[in-house]
Order: C-alpha cells, then structure tokens, then sequence
C-alpha cells in the first residue's frame, strides 16, 4: 500500500515540478535549447529533446537510489517514469505528432492541445501539460489547415 502512494504522490506532484520546469527553467535560463520546440520543425530531433533525456537520466538515478540506500525512491521513480510516459503520448504523440502513431481525439485531449496551442502561439500561460490550470482560448487552428502543433510534416 506505501508503495502504491508513493508512485502516485509522485505522479501527481509531477505536474507541479513540470510546470515549474517549465516556467522558470525551459522560459528562463533554459530557452536557448527550448526555443527550437517553438518554432517550425526543422527535422526530427530539437535541441529541446536534451530535456526529457536529463528527465530520464535523474530517473534512473532515482532508480539506482531505491535499489540501494533508499528503498522508497525505487517507487517514487515508478511515479516519475508513469508521468514521463503520460507526458510522452499526450506532448509528443497526440498533440505534436511526432510518432507516426494516430490515437482518436476525446474531449481531454482536444482541450490539452487547445491549451498547448495557446501556449505555442502566445509563450506565457498555461505551463502545465495533463492539468493546465489557465486556459484561455485565445488562438484557433490556422485557417489554412497546417496546425501550428503539428511537427508531422
């Protein structure tokens, strides 16, 4: 039973450490590699993937530290690793379409990429990604067709 609180304490505190990644670090000292995901795709790859591979490498670090002097941080790693996958098909595969991989639309992630594009379109709020608490539609899809989100092209 601690076990399972533990995983998902984390995976809800993520959102809070997410968000203020986001905010502070990936707008702040941290824009010069997250600029690229800002702008029109140059390719597979952007200098803004450099953060989910340190994201993962503190990951595993959580792990080696759970599987030795602190058994506890084996489970919050767990949580960590959920809200990582989570991120990863919501950010990556459903809003940005960056994985060839097409899951059908519901209410929730439609609401998600309305909030991403806002965010994408004007640079301030919402910084959060499962649980944008500010949400203001203020930028529609292009009129053209070509959705500014869309880095399948």
């Amino acid at each position: 039973m601690t076990a399972a609180l533990l995983a998902a304490g984390a995976f809800v505190a993520m959102e809070a450490v997410s968000y203020a990644m986001h905010r502070w670090i990936m707008h702040g000292i941290g824009y010069a590699w997250h600029r690229s995901h800002h702008e029109a795709g140059r390719g597979r790859f952007e200098a803004n993937d450099r953060f989910p591979l340190i994201f993962a490498a503190l990951g595993v670090t959580m792990f080696a530290v759970g599987s030795g002097p602190w058994p506890p941080a084996w489970w919050l790693a767990v949580g960590v690793t959920a809200y990582g996958a989570v991120y990863l098909v919501v950010h990556e595969v459903v809003i940005h379409r960056r994985v060839p991989l097409r899951l059908p639309a519901t209410r929730l992630t439609t609401w998600l990429t309305a909030a991403h594009r806002d965010h994408h379109c004007g640079g301030d709020e919402p910084y959060g990604m499962l649980l944008p608490l500010v949400r203001r539609p203020r930028y529609p899809s292009s009129d053209n067709g070509v959705d500014v989100l869309d880095r399948s092209s």
